[in-house]
């Protein structure tokens, strides 16, 4: 399947790119990271081709597991791999063509930092670089996923990690006039409901235990979650409504300041995925396209040695 448009692409949506503006000017010196970022949104626009690779979710998975756990994910091979050449041409000092698209993928939705470090090492690619652009790079796919598989949420979910991709959240929204504290994710955007004293991260209950650091100036809105057993932080948003999924990342872009706060206190986000996904993303072009990008990668009498 050809894409009707060949550049990258921004959101059409017209909320979504008030919110990116507002991003620039409030963190000018983001640019760059913002402006794949909003690459990577406007992709998720283009629907269809994400949709597409959405699987049924696993009848037989742990009952903690996430939805993608062991999922196969089977992408138009060509669409996907155009679109991480897209990104990588943009971003990353590499030959596009020496990275497996599809490759980055599946180990970006599995959060496999390993996989892409090995990626980057082949591709003479800068592996932290990388790290960042996988995850960019997976999140039209990753959208989709939240979108399609809502409605095969569990009635309850108690973990701290997202229901659907095992991702650990990027923000606690108090919603409504009972602030009710929901998680979401900002890969997928999935939303799920956790009681409020209790540590995303370890489980912690101990009311001593758990505490919060507000901003300087009386900032009512924002607050910083923190756990004293496990040292874990996560950022606390008080909202009329929930966030748009695709603008949970430009919302935690905005608010790096608390990021800062909390990482001076000694508090820090888990360096592991709350749940290994072992999750396959494979490709419905068959091997023929991998066949044609060996042939074209080959040197020829034209093109030298």
């Amino acid at each position: 399947m050809l894409w009707p448009h060949a550049r990258l692409r921004r959101p059409r949506n017209v909320e979504l790119q008030t919110l990116v503006a507002d991003a620039r000017r409030e963190r000018p010196e983001s640019e760059a990271w913002l402006g794949l970022l909003e690459s990577a949104l406007g992709e998720s626009e283009g629907g269809a081709v994400w949709e597409a690779a959405v699987p049924q979710a696993a009848a037989d998975r742990p009952v903690k597991a996430p939805l993608l756990f062991r999922a196969k994910l089977t992408v138009d091979g060509r669409a996907a791999r155009g679109w991480v050449r897209r990104l990588l041409k943009r971003a990353v000092r590499v030959r596009p063509r020496r990275v497996d698209g599809v490759a980055l993928l599946e180990a970006a939705v599995c959060q496999d930092d390993a996989r892409i470090d090995g990626v980057a090492g082949a591709a003479g690619a800068e592996p932290q670089a990388l790290r960042v652009l996988a995850q960019l790079a997976a999140l039209p796919l990753l959208q989709a996923c939240g979108r399609t598989l809502t409605r095969h949420l569990p009635g309850t979910w108690w973990e701290g990690y997202c229901p659907v991709c095992g991702a650990w959240p990027v923000v606690a929204e108090y919603t409504g006039l009972e602030r009710k504290r929901q998680l979401r994710c900002g890969r997928c955007g999935t939303g799920w409901a956790i009681p409020m004293l209790r540590c995303v991260f370890c489980d912690e209950t101990n009311h001593a235990k758990l505490g919060y650091l507000t901003p300087e100036g009386g900032e009512q809105m924002r607050k910083i979650e923190v756990c004293h057993t496990c040292k874990g932080y996560l950022k606390g948003l008080t909202t009329v409504r929930p966030l748009a999924a695709g603008a949970i990342l430009l919302d935690d872009l905005k608010t790096v300041p608390l990021d800062v706060a909390a990482l001076e206190r000694g508090y820090q986000r888990p360096e592991r995925p709350g749940y290994a996904l072992e999750t396959r993303v494979l490709e419905d072009g068959g091997g023929w396209w991998r066949w044609w990008r060996m042939v074209e990668d080959q040197p020829s009498p034209g093109r030298g040695a």
